[in-house]
Order: structure tokens, then sequence, then C-alpha cells
């Protein structure tokens, strides 16, 4: 027991923050932590002087810098060989969350390496993304006015009165522009949202008795919709419909709705809003009940960002939460090749489905592992 309660602080300093993560800069916050660390943090090296002027020097030079900025495995790794030795952000990389598969500085400065480099390809170069239909580059990058665009961004980032002092820095930022000027900025859109959109329901979060509800949420993944100016598809409608019924009868005191500016690609409505209206209009159902995911972009990250708000949120995360949606989607969702995509496309199941209810609703607890951030998908890390 003696040694069970000294050990009790050092697991409680393991577990990641359950209170929203400060965002400073959304899109960079959420896809490269690690770099804001940094540029809180500075680490002091010869060698990181050294790539940061080189990266610099590609500013200067007039035309299309994406290659000098790419980092080369090189420079990756002579990075990870200078912070292979720095200590002082473990603390605050376990803190966060966002490594929680694998909280080490050096494993998350690679991974923002290779990030970085993605949007450069995507988003610079025209490479498909993993999915072109929704995710693709917004113009056509073989034409000329492309590259003067790029030249301008180029440019423009010399003007910057800080001059870049991170080593970092260059790549980092010319990333960020490359998102901006493709409106692909959705990971930082209604962000802080437990000061906007969540903030009524996260308010009242601490405030429920959870002992008079079965379920601590019900979960609803959004369908998108293939027809430009159409706010909600027939299936978005369907599964609201469902849920504020399950609602009305007391299952849960809050309602999850997940979805973002998905379908078609550069649509400007976000599906999580558009079902929150919906609930709040056709079923009068309140703001302080319904939390709003307006970033998932599939299925996949409707469960893991459903996850990651019940966690930050302060919700209880052991017990069950309910997902509800349209019979099509749910034996979807229930399936052995679900649980694969997630497991190819995440790296592991953001969830565990423990049993069916009904054709439209599925009993599920989350997973604490869906804190983890990818910098490989910008618009939803």
């Amino acid at each position: 027991m003696k040694l069970l309660a000294a050990l009790l602080p050092l697991l409680l300093l393991a577990q990641p923050s359950a209170k929203p993560l400060a965002l400073v800069s959304p899109v960079q916050d959420k896809a490269f932590y690690v770099l804001s660390l940094l540029e809180r943090n500075p680490v002091k090296s010869a060698t990181l002087d050294e790539i940061g002027a080189r990266k610099r020097a590609a500013l200067q030079r007039t035309g299309d810098p994406i290659e000098a900025l790419r980092w080369t495995p090189e420079e990756i790794a002579a990075v990870s060989g200078v912070l292979k030795n720095v200590t002082t952000l473990d603390g605050l990389l376990e803190a966060s969350g966002l490594y929680i598969r694998e909280p080490q500085l050096v494993k998350a400065w690679e991974g923002a390496a290779a990030g970085i480099n993605r949007i450069l390809d995507v988003y610079g170069l025209g490479k498909p993304p993993r999915y072109p239909a929704i995710d693709a580059v917004s113009f056509d990058v073989k034409l000329p006015n492309y590259g003067r665009m790029l030249d301008v961004i180029r440019a423009v980032m010399t003007d910057e009165r800080d001059g870049h002092p991170q080593f970092f820095h260059p790549s980092l930022r010319f990333a960020l522009e490359l998102l901006r000027a493709n409106w692909r900025d959705e990971a930082g859109r209604l962000e802080p949202m437990e000061k906007g959109e969540n903030r009524a329901a996260y308010e009242r979060v601490s405030k429920v008795n959870w002992s008079q509800y079965k379920y601590t949420a019900i979960v609803v993944p959004g369908s998108g919709t293939d027809r430009p100016g159409q706010a909600l598809s027939p299936w978005g409608k369907a599964r609201v419909t469902l849920a504020a019924r399950r609602f009305k009868a007391g299952l849960a005191p809050f309602l999850i709705v997940s979805g973002g500016y998905v379908h078609p690609s550069q649509t400007p409505f976000c599906e999580a809003i558009e079902m929150k209206k919906a609930l709040m209009a056709e079923y009068g159902i309140p703001a302080d009940a319904i939390l709003i995911d307006p970033h998932a972009r599939h299925t996949t990250t409707n469960l893991r960002n459903a996850a990651r708000l019940l966690y930050r949120y302060g919700f209880p995360f052991e017990k069950t939460a309910l997902i509800t949606t349209d019979q099509g989607q749910s034996a979807y969702i229930e399936a052995p090749s679900f649980v694969q995509r997630c497991v190819a496309e995440l790296g592991y199941a953001p969830h565990e489905i423990l049993r069916r209810t009904s054709p439209f609703d599925l009993e599920f607890r989350p997973r604490r592992e869906s804190l983890h951030a990818d910098p490989f998908e910008p618009l939803d890390p």
C-alpha cells in the first residue's frame, strides 16, 4: 500500500490533461504541437543554427522554394541527434496527450518533419492526398499562376519582422501559408470550441449527475452531401431525427454531432453546425446539450474526435456512450473491416464496440489513444 501511495502522484502525472488544450495558433498547434513547444522552449545548437540559416536563405531566392524547404533525411537525422539529449519537454509532451502513443521528443519531431513535407507535396506540388476528392490542392499547380503565387508567398514571408528565428520556422510557416492559400485551414476553424460553439455544453458537463443517465453522450456521425449548396443531406437529417428521439427519451445528457467542411470539396457548410441547427430548430434541443465536432472528415475520425471531446471536456471516460446513425452506417461501424480501416489510417481503433441495441444504435467506449495527433493529415490532425 505504501508503494502504491508513493507511485500514485506519478501515475496521475502520466495522464494527459483532461482539459482542452490552449491553442494559440490552432492549425499549427493541432498538427505540429511539438514545434509550438520548441518555439516557447528554444534549443541552442550550432547544428540547428546552420540548418535554420540554410532554410532562411531559401526564402531569399526568387522562385519556388519548395525543394529547399523540404526536410531531407539527413536534416531530419541531424535535428534528431540534437533533440535526443533534450529532456526538458518530456513532461509537456506527455501532458498534451497529442503524443500519447509515442511521447518522445525525437519521434514527435520526426512526425512533424514528415507532416510538413506532406503539405509541401500535396499543396505545393499537387501530389494526391489519401482522399483526393475532398482533400486535394485547390488549384492547377501546372499553370504559371500557381508558381507565381508560391513566389508571392515566399516574398511576403521575407517581410516577417522576427526573421523566422527558429530552425524550423521557414519550412513550417511556408507549409501553413500553403494551407491558407488553398483554403485548407479546416483544422483551425471554430477553435477554441470550448469558448465558442461548445461553451454552453462544456460548462454544463461538470454539473451533470451521471448516475441519472445510461450513456454519457449520443454520438451522431456525419454523412456529407454530394450537392453544392445543400447544407444537410437526407442521411444527415435522418440521423438527427434518430438522435433527437433518444435524447428526449433521457438516454444521455448530451449529443455530439460530428462532421466538418467536407462534401462536396470546399463546401461552405459545416455538417456539425447544420446538425446542431436542426436539433435546436426542429426538435427544441437546447444548445447546452449539444457538442459539435466540426473537423472530422471520415467515419473513423467521427469516432476519434468524439472520443477526444469526451476526454478533454471531463466526461466520465470509462462510462458507456452511444453511436446513433442510420442502419447502413451502423452496420459498417460494427463490421471488422471498419476496425481494420481505423488501424490502417489512424494506427489504432479509437473505440470499443460493446453491443448493439437496435439497427441504429451501438454501445461503445472511447479509447485514450484517440488523443494522439496525426501530423500527416493536416486538415484534421
